[in-house]
């Protein structure tokens, strides 16, 4: 299921991301918990030892995880690589490689799939005994996007996270309302919205585009510059002197999302490389998308003159989505671009 499958309101919802535990390690998260948490906990954790009863606790357990995870900060998983430290809390969604060998084997160890290249290479190691759910067993089994609170240590030869939590991102949640109910299938795609969505940029619907050939060829001859100003221009504000240490294009205070007024980063790439935008494109190791989303806005945007490929997407969503309470994010390609500025007559 595609997020363009999702109503604007829902699809730009400030939705909290639960995680579907398969892997619980009930004695870490109890640990991460500070002691006045931890004392809520055992006060609202329900006596009995049943299935129901065991699930609603673990629950609680996951979400009072997460509410510490955000209070503190907890970094996804590529910024705790590049910080570098012998031991780092973070939350986020990643992908894992197969791992038959959890069906025998009192611990188990796997790798972590990254898009961007690290000295090292990354594992998550675990003891089975851990593990609450036949379909998280069989989903870890045979490799999966799962959403991961851990602790990041940094050994001799390799990276190697501790997992307190991992599972299906999940938006079935109350505090969801009735609305986590018809996103609970849209867990890992939860997180993006579309260009339209942003208000100033909502005319690009009606144009359409004949071909590629249209777009290619207007786009392959605008300079970054005149993108940069057009879009100041539609949220009415000034541009800014671009310099080498930057962490955005062009920051915003005002653009609107389904009517509520949010902060927005821009990461701008013109046509100097008109050919599709790969990570090579956004830096060392993509440090300009990594400088992006610590910027702190409520949606990154990257924007592109060409097509934004597969890696770029991947890597934006695993910075700026996360278990707990995560912003958006929002890919502009040149199509996309063409028709945004054809549609406000910068063409």
């Amino acid at each position: 299921m595609s997020i363009e499958s999702l109503d604007v309101k829902l699809r730009t919802m400030d939705a909290f991301s639960h995680i579907d535990m398969g892997f619980l390690n009930r004695r870490l998260c109890l640990t991460a918990l500070p002691n006045a948490i931890r004392d809520v906990y055992f006060e609202r954790a329900k006596v009995g030892d049943d299935h129901l009863t065991r699930l609603n606790n673990d629950h609680l357990l996951v979400t009072m995880l997460l509410d510490v995870c955000d209070a503190v900060h907890a970094p996804t998983l590529l910024v705790a690589l590049e910080e570098n430290k012998p031991k780092l809390l973070f939350r986020s969604t990643e992908q894992l490689e197969p791992c038959p060998n959890i069906y025998d084997e009192p611990r188990v160890r796997h790798k972590v799939v990254t898009d961007l290249e690290f000295s090292k290479p990354v594992f998550i190691a675990y003891h089975t005994e851990h593990l609450v759910s036949s379909t998280g067993k069989m989903n870890l089994a045979e490799g999966s996007f799962e959403a991961i609170v851990g602790l990041l240590h940094n050994k001799e030869d390799c990276y190697e996270i501790e997992p307190l939590v991992i599972g299906a991102p999940w938006l079935d949640h109350p505090r969801n309302g009735p609305d986590g109910a018809r996103l609970m299938w849209f867990g890992r795609e939860f997180g993006e919205i579309l260009p339209e969505d942003i208000q100033q940029f909502v005319k690009l619907k009606d144009v359409d585009v004949d071909s590629a050939d249209e777009w290619l060829n207007a786009m392959k001859h605008l300079p970054e510059k005149r993108v940069k100003e057009a879009f100041a221009e539609l949220l009415a504000e000034p541009t800014k002197k671009d310099w080498g240490g930057e962490t955005n294009d062009h920051f915003s205070s005002s653009i609107v999302v389904n009517g509520n007024r949010c902060t927005g980063a821009f990461l701008l790439k013109g046509p100097t490389n008109f050919r599709e935008m790969t990570l090579d494109m956004c830096g060392k190791r993509a440090d300009q998308i990594l400088r992006l989303a610590e910027s702190g806005a409520d949606v990154s945007v990257v924007q592109h003159s060409h097509v934004v490929g597969e890696a770029v997407r991947k890597v934006l969503r695993s910075l700026v989505v996360h278990p707990g309470k995560h912003r958006k994010f929002c890919i502009i390609d040149g199509k996309t671009t063409y028709r945004i500025l054809k549609a406000y007559e910068f063409l």
